[in-house]
């Protein structure tokens, strides 16, 4: 009998097993420390299937068994396995306005090491050229083997050819972020819009840890929203879901967006409006930014607070508009929105009062914020990285290319 066409049965074994690797890893990242024979009854393997596999996850260093029993008494004990993050690191990467946010994770997803840099510049080359300075210092620094890097930045990234096709904050058109940056570092690169990074990151160790269907949506110099549905970050035909720059939403900003109009969720429910309202106030500088308002705010200071509560409760209308059309079971808001001063309580209670008249009184959906405060951009960025690794253990780990024995 000759074999079909298409995939060689050794190749088809090894996708197999590499699938297998990538069940018992998002499961134990999901559930924590589970016993083997616990494990193989959640994730639908023979327990002698999963003894093998997590054996060879052992001993290659991406899993590790947790010194103290799972259970004591009669009959043999169950020895846990848990995600090893003692070896293995990934390095994110975020490109904003002026700042260069770089860290290093764990497989956890714990934060490991991270560096701020302020660059007075938006050239891609010298962005580039900083990013690759601070990834050296952390890699040299963590004690982990790298991975790779993930890098994101707003606007739109279409993460399948390595490119970030338009990024108006930075002045970016049609870049080649990925092979830039994985020239200048020497590791693997993988780019992605910083909304769905995020909505990435909080979904597999965040505050949508467990939820399928969610939004992540972000505020600061720039405005997007990640989508998740049925557990899978949603991208768009052309990778460019979640752009909402030129949302209609109350209010007026000072300065007319790039379109013309004065009324586009960008510029007026932006950190760059925010300072911009600040500064005409008299409560910041001329060279000051809105982490100052921020700072302000989180000392007391009553017109910075109420600034900033004034933007929540306009930013809380468009999350009333997005849940109306998406319906999802929860909303993670991130960014200038709900840093320092946690307004996302204002943020929900403006987004509820639309919704109870919108849909009755039925206002059955969470707003809550991120889970990572100040680090959350770099570690989404890092969850790129992640996600791949995840998914393809053995095209980063070459200890499990040979097989199970």
């Amino acid at each position: 009998m000759t074999e079909p066409t298409g995939k060689s049965r050794s190749t088809q074994l090894g996708d197999l097993r590499q699938q297998n690797y990538s069940t018992i890893m998002r499961e134990l990242m999901r559930s924590g420390p589970t016993a083997r024979t616990d494990l193989a009854t959640t994730i639908g393997m023979s327990t002698g299937s999963v003894t093998r596999l997590t054996g060879a996850l052992v001993r290659a260093g991406l899993l590790a068994e947790v010194a103290e029993p799972a259970q004591r008494g009669k009959g043999r004990p169950k020895v846990p396995v848990a995600i090893d993050g003692s070896t293995y690191g990934v390095v994110g990467v975020h490109f904003g306005l002026y700042r260069v946010n770089t860290c290093v994770i764990d497989l956890r997803g714990q934060l490991v090491a991270e560096l701020h840099t302020t660059e007075r510049t938006t050239r891609l080359d010298a962005l580039v050229r900083s990013a690759a300075r601070s990834v050296r210092k952390l890699v040299d620094g963590s004690g982990l083997t790298i991975l790779g890097v993930g890098a994101s930045t707003g606007g739109w990234v279409d993460s399948s050819i390595g490119r970030v096709v338009n990024q108006p904050i930075l002045s970016w058109q049609n870049v080649p972020l990925a092979k830039a940056l994985q020239d200048a570092a020497g590791l693997p690169v993988l780019i992605d819009s910083q909304v769905r990074a995020l909505a990435l990151a909080e979904h597999w160790f965040g505050a949508a840890a467990g939820v399928d269907d969610f939004i992540h949506l972000f505020v600061g110099n720039v405005v997007g929203a990640g989508f998740v549905f049925n557990g899978s970050p949603y991208r768009g035909a052309h990778s460019a879901a979640g752009g909402l720059d030129h949302l209609p939403v109350p209010g007026r900003a000072g300065e007319a967006c790039v379109c013309g109009s004065r009324n586009c969720f960008a510029v007026v429910g932006g950190d760059l409006e925010v300072a911009r309202r600040a500064r005409a106030a008299g409560l910041i500088g001329d060279d000051d930014e809105v982490y100052d308002v921020f700072r302000l705010a989180a000392s007391g200071d009553a017109r910075a607070r109420r600034l900033l509560q004034e933007r929540a409760a306009l930013v809380g209308k468009a999350t009333a508009t997005l849940i109306e059309i998406l319906d999802p079971e929860l909303v993670v808001i991130g960014g200038g929105i709900s840093a320092p001063v946690d307004h996302v309580s204002v943020l929900g209670d403006s987004a509820l009062k639309e919704l109870e008249v919108a849909r009755g009184g039925n206002t059955a959906v969470r707003i809550v914020p991120s889970a990572f405060g100040p680090h959350a951009l770099g570690i989404a960025a890092g969850a790129i990285m992640l996600d791949a690794v995840y998914r393809s253990p053995e095209a980063f780990v070459p200890a499990l290319t040979a097989p199970v024995a």
